[in-house]
């Protein structure tokens, strides 16, 4: 009989403390929670970008409403690593995201209705 058991998976008597992966959790855990602070400079620096597109243009900026999905997307699966939902670590140990995260709806747009509309 041939021992499936890896290192980075803990022996059932060992503890959680001793644990290699629990320490290199951390270590991913601490990396992770900084990268969501800096993207979330960027997501306030483009908000601001944005809003002064849509001042001074009238639309907001295309290719910046693409990447602030992906960014969206990205703080997204950081919050998954951190709250221990997901395993898989995200950019840069995975690939950029693009889009809206798996199984999420595209957003809808309210329509305003104007003041003598029912």
């Amino acid at each position: 009989m041939t021992d499936t058991t890896t290192d980075s998976l803990p022996h059932k008597t060992q503890r959680p403390f001793t644990d290699r992966h629990t320490w290199e959790r951390l270590v991913y855990t601490l990396l992770f929670a900084i990268a969501f602070n800096v993207a979330e400079v960027v997501l306030w620096a483009i908000a601001v970008v944005q809003f002064l597109f849509k001042l001074f243009s009238g639309a907001p900026n295309s290719q910046l409403c693409g990447f602030g999905q992906s960014l969206g997307t990205y703080i997204y699966e950081i919050i998954l690593f951190l709250t221990f939902r997901s395993e898989n670590k995200p950019f840069p140990f995975a690939s950029w995201p693009s889009g809206a995260p798996d199984g999420a709806t595209k957003p809808h747009r309210r329509v305003r209705k104007k003041a003598g509309d029912a």
